[in-house]
């Protein structure tokens, strides 16, 4: 962890109190007490430099001094849901790396159960967010949508998306490599295990998205979203 999340809730007057999980890391990770000093921020907010003041139980009772907002990142991701495994392994990485909104969307090659997946509910994906941030230091938790249907979701809501900024849907064989295409608000489709199909293909087309591909090899989803963040990022 190479910061500290704060949340409003965690405000006490002038200062902070934390508990739980991410007072034990650190105490016990960190190896700090009163006294010592850790990076902070706050959800949506700044980041700074907060002191110790007092240990009462097994909360820590934090002094901050703010500094600095980081950006909030521009890229739009659209990825088909995939396996709760992979997408376990997903979440972290790609919020690490910078990403506003992460557009899950369910498409012929999606299994249907997916969708069961308590990954889905803010209460299963807001950790993995949270932990990406932590590790980036960063605090801007990025906005989640789940799509349970392509066809409304191509037609009403995608050409939206592509009118922000450079929209590149991934396919491989396409002419035009990622990291040829830029913009100030990439917005980025990246398909299931077996790739988007013909028909999602053209639907993305008709909403504004350009083919692009990642090279010859053929790659897992969660390693796509990084490889495409990678270039959109740079």
């Amino acid at each position: 962890m190479n910061l500290l999340l704060l949340f409003e809730a965690d405000r006490r007057d002038e200062a902070f109190v934390v508990s739980g999980r991410r007072a034990a890391h650190v105490r016990e990770v960190l190896g700090k007490g009163v006294g010592a000093t850790l990076r902070v921020g706050l959800e949506d907010g700044p980041i700074g430099v907060a002191t110790i003041e007092r240990e009462d139980g097994d909360s820590l009772a934090l002094a901050v001094e703010w500094r600095e907002t980081p950006p909030r990142p521009t890229t739009t991701l659209i990825v088909a849901v995939p396996r709760p495994k992979s997408l376990k392994k997903l979440l972290p990485e790609v919020t690490a790396l910078g990403v506003d909104t992460i557009v899950l969307v369910r498409t012929w090659r999606v299994d249907k159960a997916y969708l069961a997946s308590p990954l889905l509910e803010p209460e299963g994906y807001r950790p993995l967010l949270i932990e990406g941030l932590m590790q980036a230091r960063d605090t801007h938790v990025p906005r989640v949508i789940v799509e349970p249907l392509f066809k409304p979701f191509v037609e009403d809501r995608a050409p939206a998306l592509a009118a922000r900024g450079a929209a590149t849907v991934l396919h491989p064989g396409a002419a035009e490599h990622l990291a040829d295409r830029s913009g100030p608000r990439p917005v980025i489709a990246i398909g299931p295990e077996g790739g988007f199909s013909a028909y999602e293909v053209e639907a993305f087309e008709r909403a504004g998205f350009t083919r692009a591909h990642l090279g010859p090899r053929i790659l897992r989803v969660e390693t796509a979203a990084v490889a495409a963040l990678a270039h959109a990022n740079r």
